[in-house]
């Protein structure tokens, strides 16, 4: 046994709950390294003086007064909402917005049709699963059809607000090379 894997072992050994092969593999090793048998002495010495101290209780009273304590404490004040500070953010928000639309920085038009490609895909895709399912004449299957699609249709929805930040290039309308 190498000595990180005896220091990680020797607290479970000393509170008597290391398993029996645990056991054998300390007591084999201190026997034939000092520096692990000088740590568990320490560490037994620890123990006991610990063990030997006495417990600290608080006084019978100490419950009462601290409840009378936090009685007596004022009642915390709600936190105002600061209308011009709102109104404020919210002007700067539409500004920023309306200069990086203006400077053709955000192409609103090329995202909202990148969106409703997608959009479009996915309600193609669902129409022809329903239509197989329905001919088939297996409305279950096309009702599962249909909720997986609708299932994978939200999965893109998160998976595109997650990794929306690396996307920010192409929404904003950078042109590849």
């Amino acid at each position: 046994m190498k000595c990180s894997a005896f220091e990680a072992r020797l607290a479970p050994y000393l509170e008597g709950d290391a398993s029996p092969e645990d056991v054998r593999a300390i007591e084999e090793h201190l026997s034939s390294c000092a520096a692990c048998r000088e740590l568990s002495s320490a560490m037994r010495t620890v123990e006991l003086r610990l063990a030997g101290l006495p417990g600290i209780e608080p006084r019978p009273e100490f419950n009462a007064a601290v409840m009378t304590a936090i009685a007596a404490m004022p009642a915390p004040k709600p936190a105002r909402v600061r209308i011009r500070w709102f109104v404020g953010y919210l002007a700067a928000a539409w500004a920023a917005l309306i200069a990086l639309t203006v400077t053709h920085v955000i192409d609103w038009q090329r995202l909202f049709a990148g969106g409703a490609v997608e959009f479009g895909k996915a309600g193609a895709a669902a129409a022809a699963m329903v239509d197989v399912g329905t001919r088939l004449h297996l409305p279950a299957v096309a009702a599962v059809a249909f909720g997986i699609e609708a299932v994978v249709l939200v999965a893109g929805v998160l998976v595109l607000r997650r990794y929306a930040h690396q996307l920010s290039g192409w929404i904003a309308g950078a042109q590849t090379i």
